[in-house]
């Protein structure tokens, strides 16, 4: 053997020894960890790996598919999907703008509904529609985020795009179809108070919505219609005329409430002392006024109207038709003059919407314009001191305060045969009273000068001034039947003694009761 094979098998050797053994179990034990894995465990170790490797690269294709589709889907419609009820699967922004546009021309909405037959075309208004914008809302509307679900699922989208047309065409078909409809129609009446009388109480009578269209709301309606691309617009009570007062309106409650409180606000009239009326919910209600604001107020004009018709019936006794019994026995019926009891309705009106207003029930005398001695409807009202002037009698009396007789006369009244007759009624001794009058007539015959002077000592008057008691000289006889033929000009003529007496008796206001 050669010295260099010797020393080939020498190192090999060496290095055979110096290589490590395999551990003994007993070496384990005693805690030895340096021993290298075998290739059945580094086998095993290296599986785990490869798994997580193949999990995070499906992750990420999926994760890539998603995205992609949401870039996709953010440009391009979803299968299924449907704008304002139109299907637009798979078109892009600009395609179903263009498709839009091509529809616009051909596109007419038809109204029907409420009477109102019409139809308005694109072309007849100049519709224009931004079919760019619809469809990007639209877009924004799909959710491309959840593609997923929704290409299974489809989407419904509904979108008011901004249109452009002539407002004044527009205008005009739809007014004239809507005044055709109206031709008969009912208005709308509004929510209102209502009096009932079996509650004695306003209440709220509901609005009525009537049959009338109203146009405004018709073109607001289409205009929103084309904005959406509807092609048939079917009207409802959404396009009839409102009421400008519903019943729900709170200052309409508030009006029925406050007029409430002005019914519970009864009045008691009397009329010299005696109570001749009763003022209550039924009348008051006749009164009650809502202004445009539902201001509640008392309709003094209504309310004087009312004194006058029903107080003024019942309680005027001027010019009314009084009976008596004179002292002598006879009974008498005088109608006609100035004297008796008067209702001032103005004045009363006042009275009583202060007191009603006030929510203030009261007992109220009625107001008047002229009053009497006493209240006596139908009868004498004039007390116990007066003046009878029996026209047919031809005689007069005075009696006094206790109904005494104090003084009587014959006398000559107006001449009947030349229409000059004495007038009737009731009536008092004026301010006009006076001694040594002149007593002019009329210049019937035309020449210029009065046909009669007549001086007279004793003036009293009770027919304004031209009609009075007064001393007549130039008559030697009174009483009878001289009165139908050689009448006075109307006066009642005494003879002068008579006439002496009774103007020192009578003092201004004097009850005079001129009859037959």
């Amino acid at each position: 053997m050669s010295r260099d094979e010797q020393s080939s098998v020498d190192i090999t050797e060496k290095i055979e020894v110096i290589r490590p053994k395999k551990p003994s179990r007993d070496a384990h034990r005693k805690g030895a960890h340096f021993a290298t894995p075998s290739e059945d465990e580094r086998e095993k170790n290296h599986k785990p790996a490869r798994g997580a490797k193949v999990a995070l690269g499906v992750l990420g294709g999926v994760a890539a598919v998603y995205l992609g589709g949401v870039v996709v889907w953010s440009n391009v419609f979803m299968p299924n999907t449907k704008i304002n009820g139109a299907d637009v699967s798979l078109a892009t922004v600009g395609g179903y703008a263009s498709a839009n546009d091509k529809k616009i021309d051909s596109y007419e909405l038809k109204i029907t509904g409420d009477n109102v037959v019409a139809s308005v075309s694109a072309s007849e208004i100049g519709l224009k529609v931004d079919g760019t914008a619809i469809a990007q809302e639209a877009l924004r509307k799909t959710n491309p985020w959840a593609w997923p679900v929704v290409i299974f699922t489809g989407s419904r989208v509904n979108v008011s795009a901004s249109t452009s047309f002539d407002e004044d065409k527009l205008a005009q078909i739809i007014s004239a179809a809507t005044e055709k409809a109206n031709e008969g129609a009912s208005d709308p009446v509004d929510a209102a108070p209502s009096y009932n009388s079996e509650s004695k109480k306003f209440e709220i009578k509901p609005e009525v919505l009537g049959t009338k269209v109203d146009d405004q709301a018709v073109i607001e309606l289409a205009s929103n219609a084309m904005a959406t691309g509807t092609e048939t617009l079917e009207l409802g009570p959404e396009a009839l005329m409102k009421p400008s007062v519903t019943h729900d309106s709170q200052d309409l409650a508030q009006a029925v409430e406050k007029a409430n409180q002005y019914l519970a606000a009864s009045q008691t009239l009397t009329a010299g002392g005696s109570e001749v009326a009763k003022v209550g919910a039924d009348e008051i209600a006749q009164w009650v006024s809502f202004g445009d604001n539902y201001d509640v107020t008392i309709n003094t004009d209504a309310l004087a109207q009312w004194a006058n018709d029903s107080l003024g019936s019942k309680l005027n006794t001027v010019g009314s038709s009084r009976t008596y019994t004179r002292a002598d026995g006879k009974k008498v019926t005088v109608t006609g003059g100035t004297y008796g009891w008067s209702v001032d309705t103005g004045a009363l009106a006042q009275t009583l919407a202060k007191n009603i207003q006030e929510c203030t029930e009261a007992t109220t005398e009625v107001n008047w314009t002229s009053s009497a001695a006493v209240w006596n409807p139908g009868g004498a009202d004039w007390g116990k001191r007066y003046i009878d002037c029996d026209l047919s009698e031809q005689h007069a009396r005075m009696y006094d305060e206790s109904g005494n007789l104090i003084w009587e006369s014959d006398f000559v009244s107006g001449d009947v045969s030349e229409g000059r007759k004495t007038p009737e009624g009731v009536y008092t001794i004026n301010s006009n009273k006076g001694m040594n009058q002149t007593l002019k007539g009329l210049d019937e015959n035309g020449d210029g000068k009065p046909d009669y002077e007549s001086k007279v000592t004793y003036w009293m008057p009770f027919v304004t001034n031209l009609v009075a008691f007064h001393d007549a000289s130039w008559r030697s006889r009174f009483g009878g039947s001289i009165y139908q033929t050689n009448g006075s000009h109307g006066c009642v003529n005494l003879p002068t003694s008579a006439a002496k007496s009774l103007y020192d008796l009578t003092k201004v206001g004097d009850v005079v009761v001129s009859h037959y």
